[in-house]
C-alpha cells in the first residue's frame, strides 16, 4: 500500500490544490440548524477545489449523539462526492498503551479517517499505535498556530542556542516515520520555525492551519513550508471560508468563493518561490 505521503501528495497534485478546509460547525455560527446539510453544502461547493477537509472532532463531540451522526454522515458524503479527497480526523489524540491503540482504531477503522492528529507529549508509546494501520497519515503536534505555544514548544532542551523543543519534537517524528505516514502540524502564524522544520525535514508533509481568522499569513506559509515540488503542505482554513456569510441562502456560495481566493493566494505564493527550492 502507498504511504500517506505519496496518497496525500498525488491528490494535491491532481486536483492542483494545497487546501484544507476544516468543518468545524458552531450552532452559534451556523445560517442554518442542521448540522449534516451545512456540511454538506460546503462540501458540494468545495470539493473540485480541495485536497482535504478536516473534522475538528470537538464541535461533533459537544453536540452529543447528534453531533456524531451528524460526522458520520460527513464523512459518507465526501467519500460518496469526492473520494478521492483527504479527510483528517482532527482531535489530538495521544495516549499509551490500549488507550492509544483505542484512539486509533476509533480514527482509522471506524470513522475511517485518511489521517488523524495526534500529540506526541508522552513520547513513541502515544503515536506507535497509529503507525499500525498502513496508509493513514498521523500529523504531529510540533510547533502549533496558538500564542501560547511558545510555553513549551520554544523551550530551549539544550544549553546552546538551539535546538528547541519542537525541533525535537520533528527529528523524533522523522525517526519514527519508517513508513512515510507522518507529517507535522505547523502553524502558519510562525513562517521563522515553518522554514526551518522545512529545511530540516523536506520530505514530510506539513498541516498548516492558523491563516485567516487567527492571522496567519498565506503567502509567508507556502514560501516557507512547500517541498521541492511545490507541494507539501495543506494550508487549512476553517471560519474563513465555512462563515464567509450568514445567508441560509448563500453561504455555500460564499464558501465557494472564499475557497477560490485561497487557492489563489497559494498558487500566486507558489510563483514567488525561488526556483532553486523547487
Amino acid at each position: 500500500m502507498e504511504s500517506f505521503a505519496v496518497r496525500l501528495d498525488t491528490v494535491a497534485a491532481n486536483k492542483k490544490s494545497l487546501v484544507c478546509i476544516g468543518l468545524d460547525p458552531d450552532p452559534r455560527r451556523m445560517p442554518v440548524d442542521d448540522v449534516l446539510e451545512f456540511n454538506r453544502r460546503i462540501v458540494d461547493a468545495t470539493h473540485t477545489m480541495v485536497a482535504a477537509y478536516k473534522p475538528q472532532m470537538a464541535f461533533y463531540e459537544a453536540l452529543g449523539i447528534p453531533g456524531l451522526e451528524a460526522l458520520e454522515g460527513t464523512i459518507r458524503h465526501i467519500r460518496d462526492v469526492a473520494p478521492e479527497v483527504m479527510i483528517i480526523g482532527d482531535g489530538k489524540r495521544g495516549d499509551v498503551g490500549s488507550t492509544s491503540t483505542a484512539y486509533a482504531s476509533a480514527m482509522f477503522d471506524v470513522w475511517g479517517f485518511d489521517a488523524a492528529t495526534v500529540n506526541p507529549y508522552q513520547g513513541s508509546d502515544t503515536v506507535e499505535p497509529f503507525l499500525q494501520h498502513p496508509g493513514r497519515g498521523v500529523f504531529i503536534l510540533c510547533r502549533t498556530s496558538n500564542p501560547s505555544s511558545r510555553d513549551f514548544q520554544d523551550l530551549r532542551v539544550e544549553e546552546e542556542e538551539r535546538p528547541q523543543l519542537f525541533e525535537k519534537v520533528a527529528e523524533a517524528a522523522e525517526r519514527w516515520d519508517v513508513g512515510g505516514n507522518i507529517g507535522l502540524v505547523v502553524g502558519a502564524t510562525a513562517p521563522m520555525e515553518m522554514r526551518l522544520l522545512r529545511a530540516e525535514h523536506q520530505s514530510m508533509p506539513f498541516l498548516v492551519p492558523g491563516v485567516g481568522a487567527q492571522g496567519g499569513d498565506v503567502i509567508k506559509a507556502v514560501q516557507a513550508g512547500c517541498d521541492g515540488n511545490g507541494r507539501g503542505i495543506l494550508i487549512n482554513s476553517s471560519r474563513g471560508i465555512i462563515y464567509a456569510s450568514d445567508s441560509p441562502k448563500d453561504y455555500a456560495r460564499y464558501a465557494r468563493i472564499a475557497c477560490n481566493s485561497l487557492q489563489l493566494q497559494i498558487n500566486q505564493a507558489l510563483e514567488t518561490v525561488p526556483s532553486s527550492r523547487l
